[in-house]
């Protein structure tokens, strides 16, 4: 026998050997297959495993975030009803399409490599049933206004309840709404209804904004008026003080005087200048008016002392 026919045996030999050498990426795990019972999951690394055919082995990403549009594809066969087609609370039809973002569970990758290329299937269909009970449990006027920014918070609580039964290794991380929208025969109808809503929406908005605007500006206006009101009290108290010690002491020096009409006259004359400056401060002479006598205006005229008891 040759040198090359006993050499490519053990080279044939050594390269199957070679086959069980895995290199598994920092990004990824490995599930391996020995007979078709799953062992577990070889981390990020270089792993000597049993040669192919014995050991099987499925690299799965578990840092990709992957896309998977799920409901509402339109059907050239006109007689099937096309998925994504939904029955609303008020027994209407509305067409709903989401798209749903997901990624392998690292603590469960054996459950998605088992699950295979059914994984994403199965995930739909969870999804879909989850639509389904939510379109249902609703009027479809709420669903067109209000859908886009509810769904997802009102539907992946249940649909990643939906997917966790089913063991498929994944983990649902958001629902992103691509159509909401009635059936083509009524949709003229339901813009006209959308323009209606949104017209009234805006009217209360407006109306809302007004009131608040008037909230603001009585409040101001209640705000102005307690402060004018505070000084105008504050001031009064002052002057009203002032007066009745002016008269107090003007009191006291007209009896310290023996109460003579030459007191009184001086008296008199301090007011006179006083009144006068207000006229000319105001300019209304409508504090002369009681000094007018049959004469004319008495500016002269003052108190005379008490007659003597």
């Amino acid at each position: 026998m040759s040198t090359v026919a006993r050499v490519l045996p053990l080279l044939a030999l050594a390269a199957w050997i070679a086959s069980g050498i895995v290199f598994v990426a920092p990004h990824e795990r490995a599930v391996v297959r020995r007979f078709g019972r799953a062992l577990p999951p070889l981390p990020p690394g270089a792993h000597w495993l049993l040669p192919r055919g014995i050991d099987r082995v499925d690299r799965v990403a578990v840092d990709r975030v992957r896309s998977t549009p799920v409901g509402y594809l339109e059907l050239d066969d006109s007689a099937q009803v096309p998925p994504g087609q939904m029955v609303t609370g008020d027994l209407n039809l509305v067409h709903v399409r989401v798209v749903a973002q997901w990624r392998v569970d690292p603590a469960r990758v054996v459950d998605f490599a088992l699950a295979g290329s059914s994984a994403e299937a199965f995930l739909a269909q969870a999804i879909e049933g989850a639509l389904v009970d939510w379109a249902g449990a609703r009027q479809v006027d709420r669903i067109l206004l209000e859908g886009k920014l509810r769904l997802a918070d009102e539907v992946l609580p249940d649909a990643v309840a939906r997917v966790r039964d089913l063991d498929l290794g994944v983990e649902l991380l958001d629902l992103r709404p691509e159509l909401l929208a009635p059936p083509e025969e009524v949709k003229p109808a339901f813009a006209s209804v959308a323009r209606a809503e949104t017209a009234r929406q805006t009217l209360v908005t407006r109306t809302e904004q007004e009131c608040e605007s008037r909230r603001r500006t009585a409040q101001a206006d209640a705000y102005r008026m307690e402060q004018d009101a505070r000084v105008a009290s504050e001031t009064g108290k002052r002057l009203a003080t002032e007066d009745a010690r002016r008269f107090l002491a003007r009191l006291e020096g007209y009896n310290r005087a023996g109460r003579s009409a030459a007191y009184l006259r001086q008296v008199w004359e301090d007011e006179r200048g006083r009144v006068f400056s207000r006229i000319r401060q105001s300019g209304r002479l409508g504090l002369l008016d009681h000094h007018l006598g049959p004469d004319g205006l008495d500016l002269h005229a003052a108190p005379v002392a008490a007659p003597p008891r």
